[in-house]
C-alpha cells in the first residue's frame, strides 16, 4: 500500500542561476535581446511567434 503522504513530503533542489552576461544585439534590428524561455530572442522581431507551442 502506498502513503499518499508521502506525495506531498518532498523537496526541489535550488535551481543554479548563471550569470549570463549582456543580452546580445538582434542580427535583424540591432536592439539588445532578452532571455526567454532559456534563449536569447527578440520580442520585436519575433512577434507574437515566440512562445511555447500550443498545437
Amino acid at each position: 500500500m502506498v502513503d499518499e503522504d508521502d506525495d506531498d513530503n518532498f523537496e526541489l533542489p535550488d535551481l543554479p542561476i548563471y550569470d549570463k552576461g549582456p543580452p546580445p544585439d538582434c542580427p535583424i534590428c540591432g536592439d539588445p535581446m532578452k532571455f526567454i524561455d532559456g534563449d536569447w530572442a527578440c520580442v520585436d522581431c519575433n512577434g507574437e511567434l515566440l512562445g511555447p507551442e500550443t498545437g
